[in-house]
């Protein structure tokens, strides 16, 4: 199979994983991320406090700490897919930027590596009481996150340089969301709020990268 088919399985894939984890199991009513996040899932992972872990998941046990739990085991199938893709996006893309694919290839794997590190520092939250809840296992949470989302910026705009590389205007346009969806995510570091929109345009720039790869590494280099 060549690579730009093997690319677009793996970002059909990704969508689907992301589509299970937005499913059911849902979050209850009693789940109100603070500080303007939507979604309790990147609350979580820039959480400040035991007041804001109650505010997204109340006190333990509870039904909302249990799909947190099932979420972050879905995200490892996710993490392990979008570490597949981006090595085989790399691999395809070799040949024009050999540098630049590596380093797409080395934040992706960079930021799968932190995010690994932040689900399994929210599954040794979960079982905790507030009461009995650290500062440190917060801080654990938040500091792989912290770390992660810029590695994924980082890659997005390595990618976006490939697009904007492109004789076709579609690829340089398409190069342009890849840079806006990088671009928002480290503005959404400090700006907590603007992460779930992030990581809407980070898939859908990835999943159009990947849909038009073939278009990029059968053009002729500059």
């Amino acid at each position: 199979m060549n690579p730009e088919r093997l690319a677009q399985i793996l970002a059909a894939l990704c969508l689907v994983i992301v589509a299970v984890m937005a499913g059911k199991p849902s979050f209850t009513n009693a789940s109100q991320p603070v500080r303007g996040i939507a979604d309790p899932g990147i609350a979580l992972q820039t959480a400040r406090n035991v007041d804001e872990i109650d505010n997204i998941l109340s006190e333990a046990p509870s039904a909302d700490r249990e799909v947190m739990r099932l979420k972050q085991y879905i995200d490892f199938a996710f993490i392990a897919t979008y570490s597949a893709l981006s090595l085989v996006m790399a691999w395809a893309l070799r040949r024009r930027m050999r540098w630049l694919a590596l380093g797409l290839a080395a934040f992706t794997l960079a930021a799968a590596a932190f995010d690994v590190l932040e689900n399994l520092a929210i599954l040794r939250l979960l079982p905790l009481e507030l009461s009995q809840t650290p500062v440190a296992a917060i801080q654990a949470i938040r500091a792989a996150s912290f770390v992660k989302w810029p590695l994924v910026s980082f890659a997005l705009v390595l990618l976006s340089t490939y697009l904007f590389d492109s004789r076709r205007w579609y690829l340089r346009v398409l190069g342009g969301l890849d840079f806006a969806a990088g671009a928002l995510a480290c503005w959404g570091v400090f700006h907590n709020e603007w992460l779930p929109w992030a990581g809407a345009l980070i898939s859908g720039g990835l999943v159009l990268s990947a849909a038009t790869l073939k278009l990029l590494t059968h053009e002729p280099a500059p």
